[in-house]
Protein backbone atom coordinates (compact mmCIF):
# COMPACT_ATOMS: atom_id res chain seq x y z
CA UNK A 1 0.00 0.00 0.00
CA UNK A 2 2.89 2.37 0.65
CA UNK A 3 4.06 1.54 -3.03
CA UNK A 4 0.78 2.47 -4.43
CA UNK A 5 0.46 5.58 -2.86
CA UNK A 6 3.74 6.64 -4.52
CA UNK A 7 2.08 5.75 -8.04
CA UNK A 8 0.60 8.22 -10.73
CA UNK A 9 -1.90 7.18 -13.49
CA UNK A 10 -3.64 3.73 -13.75
CA UNK A 11 -2.64 0.93 -11.30
CA UNK A 12 -3.77 -2.80 -10.64
CA UNK A 13 -2.96 -4.68 -7.77
CA UNK A 14 -2.81 -8.44 -7.33
CA UNK A 15 -2.74 -10.32 -4.74
CA UNK A 16 -2.39 -14.35 -4.82
CA UNK A 17 -2.13 -16.56 -2.12
CA UNK A 18 -3.31 -20.15 -1.96
CA UNK A 19 -6.63 -18.95 -0.08
CA UNK A 20 -8.28 -16.40 0.66
CA UNK A 21 -10.94 -15.55 3.58
CA UNK A 22 -14.14 -13.89 3.83
CA UNK A 23 -12.31 -10.88 5.53
CA UNK A 24 -9.79 -10.60 2.93
CA UNK A 25 -12.28 -10.59 0.13
CA UNK A 26 -14.17 -8.28 1.53
CA UNK A 27 -11.03 -6.01 1.81
CA UNK A 28 -10.41 -6.43 -1.68
CA UNK A 29 -14.10 -5.42 -2.71
CA UNK A 30 -13.84 -2.55 -0.10
CA UNK A 31 -10.89 -1.24 -2.29
CA UNK A 32 -12.74 -1.34 -5.29
CA UNK A 33 -15.82 0.20 -4.20
CA UNK A 34 -13.72 2.88 -2.18
CA UNK A 35 -10.99 4.22 -4.32
CA UNK A 36 -10.83 6.20 -7.25
CA UNK A 37 -11.22 5.13 -10.91
CA UNK A 38 -7.93 3.92 -12.45
CA UNK A 39 -6.86 1.93 -9.33
CA UNK A 40 -8.04 -1.99 -9.36
CA UNK A 41 -7.19 -4.22 -7.16
CA UNK A 42 -7.84 -8.35 -7.95
CA UNK A 43 -7.20 -11.23 -5.61
CA UNK A 44 -6.57 -14.63 -7.00
CA UNK A 45 -6.22 -17.83 -5.68
CA UNK A 46 -3.34 -20.00 -6.95
CA UNK A 47 -3.75 -24.04 -7.34
CA UNK A 48 -1.60 -27.28 -8.83
CA UNK A 49 -3.03 -29.56 -10.62
CA UNK A 50 -2.21 -32.52 -12.71
CA UNK A 51 -3.61 -34.68 -15.22
CA UNK A 52 -2.86 -38.23 -15.40
CA UNK A 53 1.46 -38.48 -15.62
CA UNK A 54 1.22 -34.96 -16.82
CA UNK A 55 3.61 -32.02 -15.18
CA UNK A 56 1.94 -30.59 -12.32
CA UNK A 57 0.51 -27.25 -13.83
CA UNK A 58 -0.72 -23.82 -11.78
CA UNK A 59 -3.92 -22.55 -12.29
CA UNK A 60 -5.16 -19.19 -10.99
CA UNK A 61 -8.54 -18.36 -9.61
CA UNK A 62 -9.99 -14.87 -9.59
CA UNK A 63 -12.19 -14.52 -6.17
CA UNK A 64 -12.29 -10.91 -5.86
CA UNK A 65 -11.84 -8.34 -8.91
CA UNK A 66 -12.97 -4.90 -9.92
CA UNK A 67 -16.46 -4.34 -10.95
CA UNK A 68 -17.27 -1.41 -12.67
CA UNK A 69 -20.81 -1.94 -12.26
CA UNK A 70 -20.84 -1.29 -8.50
CA UNK A 71 -17.99 1.65 -8.68
CA UNK A 72 -20.52 3.80 -10.88
CA UNK A 73 -23.78 3.27 -8.93
CA UNK A 74 -21.57 4.12 -5.76
CA UNK A 75 -20.01 7.33 -7.78
CA UNK A 76 -23.22 8.37 -8.80
CA UNK A 77 -25.51 7.42 -6.20
CA UNK A 78 -23.41 9.91 -3.95
CA UNK A 79 -25.03 12.43 -6.09
CA UNK A 80 -21.95 14.85 -6.62
CA UNK A 81 -23.34 17.31 -3.92
CA UNK A 82 -26.90 17.69 -6.02
CA UNK A 83 -28.51 15.47 -2.82
CA UNK A 84 -29.57 12.04 -2.67
CA UNK A 85 -31.33 10.08 -5.35
CA UNK A 86 -34.77 8.38 -4.89
CA UNK A 87 -35.36 4.92 -5.73
CA UNK A 88 -36.06 5.18 -9.09
CA UNK A 89 -33.34 7.45 -9.82
CA UNK A 90 -31.15 4.83 -8.18
CA UNK A 91 -32.60 2.06 -10.51
CA UNK A 92 -31.70 4.03 -13.79
CA UNK A 93 -28.15 4.57 -12.70
CA UNK A 94 -28.04 0.46 -11.62
CA UNK A 95 -29.45 -0.18 -14.90
CA UNK A 96 -27.39 1.69 -17.33
CA UNK A 97 -24.15 0.99 -15.34
CA UNK A 98 -25.54 -2.34 -16.05
CA UNK A 99 -25.56 -1.68 -19.68
CA UNK A 100 -22.31 -0.54 -19.66
CA UNK A 101 -20.49 -3.19 -18.12
CA UNK A 102 -22.48 -5.47 -21.05
CA UNK A 103 -20.73 -2.96 -23.54
CA UNK A 104 -17.47 -3.41 -21.97
CA UNK A 105 -17.28 -6.96 -22.03
CA UNK A 106 -18.14 -6.98 -25.45
CA UNK A 107 -15.88 -4.22 -26.76
CA UNK A 108 -18.86 -2.69 -28.07
CA UNK A 109 -18.52 1.29 -29.74
CA UNK A 110 -20.49 2.69 -27.47
CA UNK A 111 -19.70 3.70 -24.45
CA UNK A 112 -22.34 5.07 -21.02
CA UNK A 113 -20.97 8.58 -19.66
CA UNK A 114 -19.32 8.56 -16.31
CA UNK A 115 -21.51 8.60 -13.94
CA UNK A 116 -24.18 6.90 -15.40
CA UNK A 117 -27.38 8.62 -16.13
CA UNK A 118 -29.95 8.49 -13.24
CA UNK A 119 -32.84 9.16 -15.54
CA UNK A 120 -34.76 6.99 -18.27
CA UNK A 121 -31.90 8.34 -21.58
CA UNK A 122 -28.77 7.81 -22.21
CA UNK A 123 -27.43 9.24 -25.29
CA UNK A 124 -23.91 8.13 -27.33
CA UNK A 125 -22.10 10.15 -30.05
CA UNK A 126 -21.88 9.59 -33.74
CA UNK A 127 -19.66 12.02 -34.60
CA UNK A 128 -21.53 14.94 -36.00
CA UNK A 129 -23.28 16.94 -32.91
CA UNK A 130 -26.46 17.58 -34.76
CA UNK A 131 -27.45 14.25 -34.57
CA UNK A 132 -27.77 11.81 -31.33
CA UNK A 133 -28.61 8.08 -31.16
CA UNK A 134 -30.47 7.95 -27.57
CA UNK A 135 -31.07 4.32 -25.53
CA UNK A 136 -34.70 5.06 -23.74
CA UNK A 137 -35.71 2.71 -20.53
CA UNK A 138 -39.21 3.53 -19.56
CA UNK A 139 -39.43 1.52 -16.28
CA UNK A 140 -43.09 3.13 -15.86
CA UNK A 141 -44.53 2.03 -18.96
CA UNK A 142 -41.93 -0.88 -20.01
CA UNK A 143 -41.30 1.10 -23.30
CA UNK A 144 -37.63 0.25 -24.29
CA UNK A 145 -36.21 2.11 -27.45
CA UNK A 146 -33.54 2.99 -29.52
CA UNK A 147 -34.00 6.56 -31.49
CA UNK A 148 -31.52 8.67 -33.62
CA UNK A 149 -32.74 12.42 -32.65
CA UNK A 150 -32.12 15.21 -35.42
CA UNK A 151 -31.42 17.94 -32.87
CA UNK A 152 -30.64 21.39 -34.38
CA UNK A 153 -31.19 24.99 -33.25
CA UNK A 154 -32.99 25.66 -36.23
CA UNK A 155 -32.44 22.81 -38.96
CA UNK A 156 -33.75 19.84 -37.58
CA UNK A 157 -37.29 19.97 -39.95
CA UNK A 158 -34.77 20.22 -43.05
CA UNK A 159 -32.72 17.22 -41.48
CA UNK A 160 -36.00 14.81 -41.04
CA UNK A 161 -37.22 15.64 -44.12
CA UNK A 162 -33.83 15.11 -46.46
CA UNK A 163 -33.73 11.62 -44.59
CA UNK A 164 -37.52 10.92 -44.81
CA UNK A 165 -37.15 10.56 -48.76
CA UNK A 166 -35.14 7.37 -48.10
CA UNK A 167 -36.86 6.66 -45.62
CA UNK A 168 -38.57 2.76 -47.80
CA UNK A 169 -34.97 2.13 -48.21
CA UNK A 170 -33.64 3.09 -44.70
CA UNK A 171 -36.26 0.91 -43.11
CA UNK A 172 -35.20 -1.82 -45.74
CA UNK A 173 -31.41 -1.34 -44.30
CA UNK A 174 -32.60 -1.72 -41.21
CA UNK A 175 -34.27 -4.66 -41.02
CA UNK A 176 -37.87 -3.41 -39.06
CA UNK A 177 -40.17 -0.86 -39.54
CA UNK A 178 -39.20 2.29 -37.73
CA UNK A 179 -41.01 5.63 -36.45
CA UNK A 180 -40.52 8.31 -38.47
CA UNK A 181 -41.48 11.31 -35.94
CA UNK A 182 -41.05 15.13 -37.36
CA UNK A 183 -42.29 16.66 -33.67
CA UNK A 184 -43.70 19.87 -35.46
CA UNK A 185 -44.48 21.29 -32.06
CA UNK A 186 -40.84 20.56 -30.75
CA UNK A 187 -37.21 21.67 -32.00
CA UNK A 188 -35.96 17.58 -32.12
CA UNK A 189 -37.06 15.21 -34.53
CA UNK A 190 -36.29 11.44 -34.70
CA UNK A 191 -36.32 7.78 -36.51
CA UNK A 192 -36.94 5.45 -33.86
CA UNK A 193 -37.08 1.50 -33.07
CA UNK A 194 -39.74 0.62 -29.94
CA UNK A 195 -40.48 -2.70 -27.79
CA UNK A 196 -42.68 -3.43 -25.67
CA UNK A 197 -41.69 -6.94 -24.80
CA UNK A 198 -39.74 -6.71 -21.64
CA UNK A 199 -40.28 -6.14 -17.72
CA UNK A 200 -37.45 -3.38 -17.44
CA UNK A 201 -37.80 -3.32 -13.42
CA UNK A 202 -36.93 -7.38 -13.96
CA UNK A 203 -33.03 -7.60 -13.51
CA UNK A 204 -32.97 -11.16 -14.85
CA UNK A 205 -34.21 -9.50 -18.21
CA UNK A 206 -31.32 -6.80 -18.01
CA UNK A 207 -29.01 -9.08 -20.51
CA UNK A 208 -32.02 -9.94 -22.93
CA UNK A 209 -33.09 -6.03 -22.65
CA UNK A 210 -29.29 -4.38 -23.03
CA UNK A 211 -28.59 -7.22 -26.07
CA UNK A 212 -31.78 -5.93 -27.83
CA UNK A 213 -30.70 -1.81 -27.19
CA UNK A 214 -27.09 -2.60 -28.26
CA UNK A 215 -28.36 -4.62 -31.32
CA UNK A 216 -30.26 -1.60 -32.47
CA UNK A 217 -27.58 0.75 -32.26
CA UNK A 218 -25.24 -0.90 -34.26
CA UNK A 219 -28.14 -0.87 -36.84
CA UNK A 220 -28.41 2.52 -36.52
CA UNK A 221 -25.26 3.31 -36.81
CA UNK A 222 -24.60 0.87 -39.63
CA UNK A 223 -27.55 2.62 -41.55
CA UNK A 224 -26.97 5.64 -41.14
CA UNK A 225 -23.28 6.58 -40.57
CA UNK A 226 -22.34 7.11 -44.31
CA UNK A 227 -25.48 8.91 -44.56
CA UNK A 228 -24.71 11.26 -41.44
CA UNK A 229 -21.34 11.69 -42.65
CA UNK A 230 -22.24 13.22 -46.48
CA UNK A 231 -25.44 15.22 -45.11
CA UNK A 232 -24.81 19.17 -45.56
CA UNK A 233 -26.81 21.20 -43.96
CA UNK A 234 -29.10 24.07 -45.26
CA UNK A 235 -26.92 27.36 -46.35
CA UNK A 236 -26.35 29.41 -43.69
CA UNK A 237 -26.32 26.71 -40.95
CA UNK A 238 -24.22 26.31 -38.13
CA UNK A 239 -23.75 23.03 -36.82
CA UNK A 240 -24.63 23.15 -33.43
CA UNK A 241 -26.82 20.90 -31.04
CA UNK A 242 -29.93 22.56 -29.23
Amino acid sequence: MTYLAGQEGHVTVVWIAETFRDEHRAAIDWLNASTISGFDFFAVEVEVLRIGHSPPAPRFNIVGKPNSWSRSVTRATRGGGEGELDEREREYVAYWSAFDAFLRERNAPFKVPDPPPSNYYCGFGIGRTAFWPVALAGMRDNRLSVELQFNHRTASKAIFDEFSKERDAIDAEFGERLEWLRLDDQIRSKVAIVTTEFRLTDRDQWPQQHAWLLDRLQKFKRVFRDRIKDFRLPEGQQEAPN
